[in-house]
Formats: structure tokens, sequence, C-alpha cells
């Protein structure tokens, strides 16, 4: 039986522009996409945030123009400069009070598979943002931060086992299909303290990491997933399983995160759902995917 595709050839794909220096990180991440992917179809989206100041400028504007037309005239700069891609895109721009409700909306509009936005770590306010797109929408969702480079030769997939995180896995299959990139799962564990110091350290470790690699295997198999991809566990100890996530990005030199919008609630599982939502609201130092 065929793998269902997560990332289709005939994605539709909306960025969210600001006109800011993100754009053109972004603008080149999506030319990257381009040969990636393969998406059907671009939105560049701008948003012009309503406010009660919004029209008191426009009387010192210069002669025949209105903020609307600076503002396109400035998107079409930025996407000319920046995006060098072959896929076709259409600008929009809407003025809307609330960002994240004008892109769910547009969303719905244009059949968005895909949303793309920047995460800015030094603005306070972007990880609410985040937080709230990644509920309203049913597309995926894929952040990306200031130092992200135009890669995917190694992608991070953490893994609570369940049967929603396998589609993060076929994300990353797709994703790699054309870079010839590898694939690496995570799984982040901890043994409970009221076990210590009535057991052996070492011995705890060495069993729980022989049953997870057990479980690994078998998860690969039962979901006919590459058996080339490397698994890694890791005592999350001290540190919270998305600490432990960023610090392997980071160290490993990883070029994307995936993970999906809700996972398995066990005790030994790692709590996808929650661990979601703190990943994507919090600084990151690498592009996020979220599997919807």
């Amino acid at each position: 039986m065929k793998k269902k595709e997560i990332l289709p050839k005939d994605l539709n794909v909306m960025i969210a522009l600001d006109l800011t220096e993100m754009d053109a990180i972004l603008l080149k991440y999506a030319s990257y996409l381009c040969e990636v992917i393969s998406p059907k179809h671009f939105y560049f989206t701008h948003n012009i945030k309503q406010s009660k100041l919004y029209n008191i400028y426009e009387e010192l504007l210069e002669e025949n123009l209105t903020v609307d037309e600076i503002i396109e005239e400035a998107l079409d700069t930025s996407i000319r400069d920046n995006y060098t891609g072959k896929t076709e895109f259409t600008t929009i721009i809407t003025t809307d009070e609330y960002t994240e409700s004008i892109l769910d909306h547009l969303t719905d509009k244009y059949k968005i598979d895909l949303v793309m936005i920047g995460y800015k770590n030094e603005f306070q306010g972007t990880g609410a943002l985040t937080q709230k797109l990644a509920k309203m929408l049913d597309s995926h969702l894929l952040l990306i931060p200031e130092e992200a480079q135009s890669e995917l030769n190694k992608i991070l997939v953490p893994t609570d086992f369940s049967s929603s995180s396998v589609n993060a896995f076929l994300a990353a299959e797709e994703l790699t299909a054309k870079t010839n990139g590898c694939i690496e799962a995570l799984h982040v564990y901890n043994i409970p303290s009221y076990f210590f110091p009535y057991i052996n350290t070492k011995k705890a470790e060495d069993k729980t990491r022989a049953h997870l690699e057990g479980k690994m295997k078998s998860y690969l198999k039962k979901n006919k997933l590459k058996e080339t991809i490397k698994f890694k566990n890791i005592n999350k100890e001290d540190l919270s399983i998305v600490e432990v996530i960023k610090n392997q990005a980071l160290k490993n030199d990883f070029d994307l995160i995936i993970v999906t919008a809700r996972g398995a609630n066990t005790i030994t599982s790692l709590f996808l759902g929650s661990t979601t939502n703190e990943l994507i609201t919090s600084s990151s130092y690498k592009p996020v995917l979220m599997i919807n």
C-alpha cells in the first residue's frame, strides 16, 4: 500500500511577510523550498494592522499615494530582490486588527496546505501569535528563525511512538528525498526519581535504553518507515523535554525540527501536545515544522 503524502507537490503555501529584514530570509527559504517540494502556488501576504493611528498620517504622504500603495510597492521590491523560485505566486495585502484571524481566513479561502512565518527571537509577542495560529489553522505551520539556513541535510524528529508522530517521519522522508539528507529520531525519557536509590542507576539506564531501542525498531517496521532512520534516546534528568530537543538540534547542527500537533498521552511517552506548544512558542534557532 502506498504511503500517504504529507507534503505533496501540489501544495499551496502561504508566507506571512511584515516588511522587516525577516522577509528576505523567508523569501530565500521559499525559493529553496521550490527545489525540494515543488509547491503549486505561493501566496505572499501582508496584513496592515488596523489601529487608531492608521489614518492620521495619510495627509502627510506625497500626492496621489496611499498607505496600501506604499506597502504594495515595498512588498514587490522585496519579492523581486529575494525570491528566485520558479513557483508562481500571488501577493495579498489585507487590513485587519488581528493578524492571526486574517491568516486563518486566507488559509480557508485559498485552501492553504502550509503556512510559513518568521520567528524573531528578540521580539516579545511572537510566541503568542504562533500559539494562536497553531490552534486555529488546519494547515501545517513552518516557523523560520532569523538564523535559518536554506538546507535540509539533517532533520530531527522527536517522537513518542504514537500513530500521530508517524506523519512527522513521513514529512521528513519527503523533504529528504531530493536532498539525500538524513533523519534522526529522538525520544526523551525520564526514570521517576522515587525509584532511586532503591535500584541500580546504571542497570536502570541500560534496561531503559534496550527497551526503547527495541520499541523504535518495532515502530519503524510497523509503520513502514525507513530502517535507515537513526535513533537516539536521552534521559532528560533535570531538563525539560523542549530543552533537550533544542540542545540536540544545536549540538548536532540539525537543519529542521519536525513535530506533530498532538501526541500520545502516557507516562512514558513524549508529550508532543504540550511539547509542541512549548517548542513553537519559545525561542528557537532552528526552523520548526508542525504537522497538523
